[in-house]
This record gives C-alpha cells, sequence and structure tokens, in this order.
C-alpha cells in the first residue's frame, strides 16, 4: 500500500479554528502566526476534503517545497493517487501519534491553489492544498481514539520532517500497525491486563461496568490500572505513551444515563481536567452501552466524543453528615 505521513499540529477538530477549538504545536509557523494552514484537514466541500501540510524544501529552494511523490510511486507527473495519507500530532501530553486519515487520497508534488475557495477555507486563510480525498474516504479519530504512537527521530522512525514515507524495512512494523489502525483493529500491548479488583467487594452491575470501560481502553492501545481501593476520585487510570487518563466508572442496570457522584468523585470531576473521564455504562448486565464524557477546555464544557448532538447536565448537590449525640 502506498503509504505518506503527515505531521501537522494539534486540534479536535480540523473544521476551522474557532474559540472552541484552537490549534496547539505544528511548528515555528504556527507558533509565531496562531493559525495553521492544516486547520481545515477534515473541512467537507462538496463531498472532498483537503489536506495541508508544509513539507521540507531543499537548502537555498524558494517557494513551499515539494512533496517527493516518486517515493510513494509517482513518476515525473504532479501528482499521485490511491495513497494511505496518515495524519500524525503532538499530542499535548507528549508523543506523536495518528489522529486520522485519508484512504484512496490524491497527492500532488506542488502545491495546489483553490481556484474557487471554500468559504471556510478563505475565512481560515486556507489558500490551498498538498492532497485531497473524499470525504468518505476521510476518518479523524475522537480524542480517546489517538493511542498509536509514531517513533520520533529513530531508526525506521519519523524524523524531524513533517513528511514521511515509512518506506525503510526499519518501518515495517510501524506499518503494519498502522494498516491494522485503519482496518478497524488495535493490537494491545503486552501488560495491558491491570491488577485484579475483588468482586466481592463490587455489586454486579459495578463489576460489569468496570469490565466494559476497561475492555474499551485496552481495545484503543492504553495499559489500564484499577485505582477502585485507592480512594483517589476515579476507579481506572489508563495510559498511552506519555498520556494518562483517569477515569471513574459508572454502572447502571437501567437504560436511563444518569448518575450520581459522592463529594470525592465530584472533587475530581469539578477541576475538569483533561485527563479525566466520568465512563457512564447503562444496562450493564444484559448489553452494556458505555457513555464517556470528558471535559473540553477548546468548547469550555463537558463533550461526548463522538456524539456532537449529546448534552451533559451537571446538577450539584449539597449534603452533610449529621452526628446524633446522646
Amino acid at each position: 500500500m502506498k503509504t505518506l505521513f503527515c505531521n501537522i499540529g494539534w486540534m479536535e477538530s480540523y473544521k476551522g479554528q474557532s474559540a472552541r477549538d484552537q490549534i496547539q504545536g505544528g511548528g515555528s509557523y504556527v507558533q509565531e502566526k496562531g493559525m495553521g494552514h492544516e486547520v481545515c484537514n477534515f473541512a467537507v466541500h462538496q463531498d472532498t476534503v483537503y489536506g495541508y501540510v508544509q513539507p521540507p524544501k531543499a537548502k537555498g529552494q524558494p517557494g513551499e517545497g515539494q512533496i517527493r511523490i516518486e517515493r510513494i510511486g509517482g513518476d515525473q507527473s504532479d501528482f499521485v493517487t490511491s495513497v494511505l495519507v496518515v495524519w500524525t500530532a503532538a499530542r499535548p501530553e507528549g508523543g506523536t501519534v495518528v489522529v486520522g486519515w485519508y484512504k484512496g487520497a490524491t497527492v500532488y508534488r506542488h502545491h495546489q491553489e483553490f481556484q474557487n475557495t471554500p468559504a471556510l477555507h478563505k475565512k481560515n486563510n486556507c489558500r490551498g492544498y498538498w492532497i485531497k480525498a473524499k470525504s468518505k474516504d476521510a476518518v479523524l479519530l475522537p480524542v480517546d481514539q489517538r493511542t498509536f504512537e509514531i517513533p520520533r527521530k529513530v531508526k525506521g522512525g519519523m524524523g524531524q520532517a513533517n513528511v514521511w514515507f515509512a518506506d525503510s524495512p526499519d518501518s515495517a512494523n510501524t506499518l503494519s500497525g498502522v494498516s491494522a489502525l485503519v482496518a478497524g483493529k488495535r493490537i494491545k500491548k503486552n501488560g495491558s491486563r491491570s491488577r485484579v479488583t475483588d468482586p466481592e467487594h463490587n455489586a454486579k452491575v459495578e463489576e460489569a461496568a468496570i469490565k466494559k470501560t476497561r475492555s474499551h481502553f485496552e481495545e484503543l492501545g492504553y495499559r489500564v490500572e484499577s485505582v477502585e481501593n485507592d480512594n483517589v476520585g476515579w476507579d481506572l487510570e489508563a495510559t498511552a505513551g506519555r498520556a494518562t487518563l483517569r477515569i471513574e466508572v459508572k454502572g447502571l442496570s437501567g437504560t436511563l444515563p444518569v448518575s450520581e457522584l459522592t463529594p470525592n468523585e465530584f472533587n475530581a470531576f469539578s477541576t475538569k481536567s483533561p485527563s479525566y473521564r466520568l465512563a457512564i455504562v447503562t444496562n450493564s448486565l444484559q448489553e452494556p452501552h458505555l457513555i464517556i464524557c470528558r471535559y473540553s477546555s477548546e468548547q469550555r464544557g463537558w463533550v461526548i466524543d463522538g456524539h456532537p448532538s449529546f448534552e451533559v447536565q451537571v446538577e450539584p448537590r449539597s449534603s452533610a453528615i449529621v452526628k446524633v449525640r446522646i
């Protein structure tokens, strides 16, 4: 498979900059200008997505540089088709991870200017592109699913350049893992099973919810540990590379996703940490359904990845301990 890796700045949606979604990282240009031309990489215009990456240019070479498409099956023409383009970005917590991909993409040797710039692209000063694909072939991973880490600055890994062809024999393992990811499969990492919880101290519903949540994050590539007995305000800790999520799990036997938090749990919830997750599992004992709430700093509120229309309502309540002295 012809594969091209493109490293860009970090965003949640790549559908234009907004108060809720600002680009992070992405090199000196983003740091200087506060924006990047990749901010619309997953914005759909007439069933097409247009991708931007800043390729390297030879020393003393003017202009935008070029993508050496001959390394992905191109010839002397200006473009090559049927390429798997894998988009990567530096996660805020550290490490470069896969954020999405285009399948069957067209990759151009030189920067292409829009003849009629789409409105959103124009608003974000995105005047052209290097890559395009059908929107149906474009996949942007939700934040919690961005766990596949790309090796950097090591033999067989991505270097400093934003464009990587992964065409050396030492890159075979990375390519194999990415192919599995694109195919909807994830390889669990060794040691992903955490220390065993004591089922005697947990209700069956809660046990089923923990199991469902643990399995979900392990399938995403996290290594999961239980901290249920540590009284820290959450039940599980899931680690992928340098990113660690703190997950409070609430199991319900019914189908209505409403749950209460203890004062200790609510204290952890109220920090609004980007690393905190509230996992609510409904219908736990029959057909468990997992809903994961996280706090989005960009959107300044609680959101559910993959369900932008879902609303998370928080109703704080007061409580007290009453002691009667006799």
